[in-house]
């Protein structure tokens, strides 16, 4: 039976040969002949290929790749591609002249399985992205040193790769170092992601080094590395002269307080970064206050991330009055520093005035009915704010409510979390009223509220039937 289904979709078409795949394990090897059989002949990007195809099925979706003449997106995620397979893949990649996006994470690629695509990426030349990323639940394992390695001396002469991910892997400051000596010379890649690979500050200041030579690079990612106040400096300096990078994130690495005041000094001359994200880097007040005093001067940063910061009210006052004198950041998230609601709606006053922030994010700030009631205000007057997170708070009832009728009035905000804020039946009832008026917000979270069947059916039956409508509960 299983081999009648398989010869009729055969002759079918792509999206039915993923479709066996999936029915059943079973289907494992007639489905990858089948799936390579279709890549030849799609004319249309192929995405989420089936959900088992490592080893002998990525051996056999490399033949179709070898010729294929059309398809320009592969997703493998997740297939427990191992290094046979990636040698495998890599053997296609070699000849294949079409294939521009490819996404391998959350295999299991190692060091040789790297080595082998790196060795492709010498002689591909219309790969554009490549997603390398491992898994986030596995520590230890993943692209080593040797393997990184091996990749940065393919970025070397590769001249078409643009975009490369190696999030979760374990390269250590040696591969860092490695990929830093590439960056000096690669003229063509735009986006790296190097997050949780143990880089340490010894890889923090090798790829620092590169920035201050680097013309190309426009996204790093750094998060959880490890990295502390020497490496954050050394990539503040590195700031000072660069003129490309635009995006930079720091996220969970503890640079501390010295950190924040390197990279704020940093602010002050730099002319093209518009995204810092340095959430739990434990910059305390006086952090907080060195970036406020940055963001009086600086003309460019849009987007500031610090949650998780033990910034208390002096740090976020430091920040509100920056905001008086500061007309281009128009993303703040302060979210879970401890902050007293007092705190809190300082920034919101400040914002009142100003009317320039479009995402706000006061998570677990202690806010009560008293402190939403005072943002609904500020909500009811913004034209030009779309997100807005207050998770982690206590708004109860009276401070949904308050919220509610906010929404009746306002027509930019998109996006609400209200999650984890005592929010009972009678809440729920006040925003459910609202929503069946608004028509603007595309996105609610009101999981881990104490809602009845009551409060959750009010909800649900407000928004059934607006298409791309997302809602937690």
């Amino acid at each position: 039976m299983w081999r009648a289904i398989a010869k009729q979709l055969a002759e079918s078409d792509l999206a039915s040969a993923v479709a066996l795949k999936r029915c059943s394990s079973r289907f494992k090897d007639l489905a990858a002949p089948l799936v390579a059989n279709a890549v030849e002949r799609t004319d249309e990007k192929w995405r989420d290929a089936a959900a088992e195809i490592g080893g002998r099925g990525a051996a056999t979706i490399t033949g179709g790749l070898e010729r294929n003449e059309v398809l320009t997106e592969l997703d493998l995620a997740g297939n427990g591609i191992d290094d046979a397979g990636a040698e495998a893949l890599a053997s296609a990649l070699r000849v294949n002249a079409v294939l521009t996006d490819l996404n391998l994470r959350r295999n299991n690629i190692r060091d040789e399985g790297a080595a082998a695509l790196a060795s492709a990426l010498r002689v591909n030349g219309v790969l554009t992205t490549l997603d390398l990323s491992g898994d986030p639940y596995t520590s230890g394992g993943g692209i080593g040193p040797e393997g990184a390695s091996a990749i940065a001396e393919a970025l070397k002469v590769n001249g078409v790769l643009k975009e490369l991910n190696l999030r979760n892997n374990s390269i250590s400051p040696t591969g860092a170092t490695a990929l830093a000596d590439a960056l000096k010379v690669n003229k063509v890649l735009t986006y790296l992601v190097l997050w949780e690979n143990n880089i340490g500050d010894e890889g923090a200041k090798a790829l620092a080094a590169a920035l201050r030579v680097n013309e190309v690079l426009k996204i790093l990612n750094l998060g959880e590395n490890s990295i502390r106040a020497e490496g954050a400096a050394a990539i503040a300096e590195a700031l000072r002269g660069n003129r490309v990078l635009t995006n930079l994130n720091l996220d969970r690495n503890n640079s501390g307080a010295e950190g924040a005041a390197a990279t704020a000094e940093a602010l002050r001359g730099n002319a093209v970064l518009t995204n810092l994200v340095l959430r739990r880097n434990s910059i305390d007040d006086e952090g907080a206050k060195a970036l406020a005093s940055a963001l009086r001067v600086n003309g460019v940063l849009t987007n500031l991330v610090l949650p998780q910061n033990n910034i208390g009210a002096e740090g976020a006052a430091a920040i509100a009055e920056a905001l008086r004198g500061n007309g281009v950041l128009t993303s703040l998230d302060l979210g879970s520093n401890g902050l007293t609601e007092e705190a809190a709606l300082g920034i919101v006053r400040v914002e009142r005035q100003r009317n320039k922030l479009t995402s706000l994010g006061l998570a677990s700030c202690g806010i009560g009915p008293a402190g939403a009631a005072e943002i609904a205000e500020y909500v009811s007057g913004s034209a030009v704010l779309t997100e807005l997170w207050l998770g982690g708070n206590e708004i109860g009832d009276e401070g949904a409510a308050a919220l509610a009728s906010a929404l009746r009035v306002n027509g930019v905000l998109k996006t609400l979390w209200l999650s984890g804020n005592f929010i009972w039946d009678e809440g729920a009832a006040a925003i459910a009223e609202a929503l069946q008026g608004n028509g603007v917000l595309k996105n609610i979270d009101l999981s881990y509220n104490i809602l009845g069947d009551e409060g959750e059916k009010a909800i649900h039956d407000a928004v059934s039937g607006r298409e791309g409508f997302e809602l937690e509960m």
